[in-house]
């Protein structure tokens, strides 16, 4: 008996630095590294290297029409930046702007002349993981996985796991981030003043950092000066706006994006950081004869379950002012024709761009792969923590709803969300 309890003492011990350590995707319970993917890229890697499937190369943007076909991402979904902070760096500039689309699991990325396209896809063991697409009609089509981008989208960025990388600089005239001008790492919280420095924005939206340079003012400081834009030919003097897919980088595209990817990346760490704390819970309830989640994994999973039902809820999210203008009403269709609908009619991702992002304030990331992805422990307290705060008004703190708010909330998710 003494000695299991010493046992229990120094396994508890040796639990409690994982809990607080990140780099769960290294880990022998996730490997990362060595174990294979299973997502939508790797469904359509198998179908191409069957003959089934073919991504036929078009036009200027070469097989980026047929990749996003094949992924489900809306063209409208475009969004372009200009600094040079992606892996392909050397060719982007304001001449030459990066274009991102994306849907509820998938990523991808084209910049003009490239020889490859960038893809992040939704992994369910794994989080997120990235792959090239050969942009030469010579070369097969095939989705070839790079685990070489982890260098920045698996740093302190994203807090060490695998994630989304969204900066806001300072560029340079050729689109270099002005170091010493600083920068800012965007979530939803981000206030809009200091977003977007580096990106094209079309819409309007207020004061912010996008749609032009850095320069000093007589201060001495580093401002931006934007200038409005309805669409991509304000950018004549930069670049072709027809040789992109889409006239528009909009507002409620960006704000939909920075939103998705704050819940994307929480998302992914809680569910790789359960993960680790199962499997060593496995391993000590093994040794000790007992089952269940032990006392250190529990007090965990409350712990991320608050953190994400406070996110899902948009606690603390940065005020619109009433400034934000939509310029571009496609992708506001395109973004929510996938998510459920309930027997009312409601559906969330609906816009409002007034002070808030959307009319019901609950992240669409609720009905992602990535929710649905979460170890049933952790998935089954964020599930209790929403029904708490939508039903018995116990929101956490940040997180602001009329009871009307609730109320359509809680009927939504009753009709469209398993287990709730």
């Amino acid at each position: 008996m003494a000695r299991a309890a010493s046992l229990h003492f120094l396994l508890l011990g040796f639990l409690a630095a994982p809990a607080a350590a990140q780099g769960f995707h290294q880990r022998l319970a996730v490997d990362y590294a060595r174990t294979a993917a299973d997502n939508a890229a790797t469904a359509l890697d198998r179908r191409l290297a069957a003959g089934e499937l073919d991504l036929p190369a078009a036009g200027p943007s070469g097989r980026l029409r047929a990749v996003l076909r094949a992924l489900t991402v809306p063209e409208s979904s475009q969004m372009l930046v200009f600094s040079k902070t992606s892996l392909q760096r050397h060719r982007i500039s304001p001449a030459s702007p990066r274009a991102l689309f994306f849907s509820a699991d998938a990523y991808v990325g084209w910049v003009p002349g490239a020889a490859q396209l960038e893809v992040a896809v939704g992994d369910a063991r794994l989080g997120l993981v990235f792959y090239t697409v050969a942009q030469d009609a010579a070369q097969p089509a095939r989705f070839v996985r790079d685990d070489s981008c982890l260098s920045c989208h698996a740093s302190e960025r994203t807090d060490d796991e695998p994630g989304l990388v969204l900066r806001s600089v300072f560029p340079d005239a050729d689109g270099h981030p002005i170091t010493a001008a600083g920068e800012v790492d965007v979530t939803l919280r981000t206030a809009l003043r200091d977003r977007w420095g580096g990106w094209l924005v079309t819409g309007s939206a207020g004061p912010h950092r996008g749609n032009g340079v850095a320069r000093r003012d007589e201060r001495g400081r580093y401002v931006v000066v934007a200038r409005e834009a309805a669409d991509l030919t304000t950018f004549a003097d930069w670049f072709d706006a027809a040789a992109y897919p889409a006239p528009h980088s909009d507002i409620a595209t960006l704000l939909a994006f920075e939103q998705q990817a704050t819940l994307h990346n929480l998302l992914i760490r809680s569910s790789l950081q359960m993960r680790c704390l199962l499997d060593n819970d496995r391993a000590v309830n093994g040794l000790l004869g007992e089952s269940g989640l032990r006392e250190q994994t529990a007090r965990v999973a409350d712990r991320l379950a608050e953190a994400i039902v406070g996110a899902l809820l948009f606690a603390d999210e940065a005020a619109l002012g009433g400034q934000v203008r939509a310029a571009e009403p496609a992708f506001a269709r395109d973004f929510v024709a996938a998510l459920p609908v309930d027997a009312d009619g409601g559906r969330l991702g609906t816009f409002d761009l007034r002070q808030r992002l959307f009319t019901l304030p609950l992240s669409p990331m609720v009905h992602a792969p990535a929710f649905g992805n979460l170890p049933a422990p952790l998935r089954d307290r964020v599930l209790a923590r929403l029904r708490s705060a939508l039903q018995d008004g116990k929101l956490p703190a940040g997180c602001f709803l009329t009871a009307a708010q609730r109320r359509a909330l809680d009927r939504h998710l009753q009709q469209t969300l398993a287990g709730y």
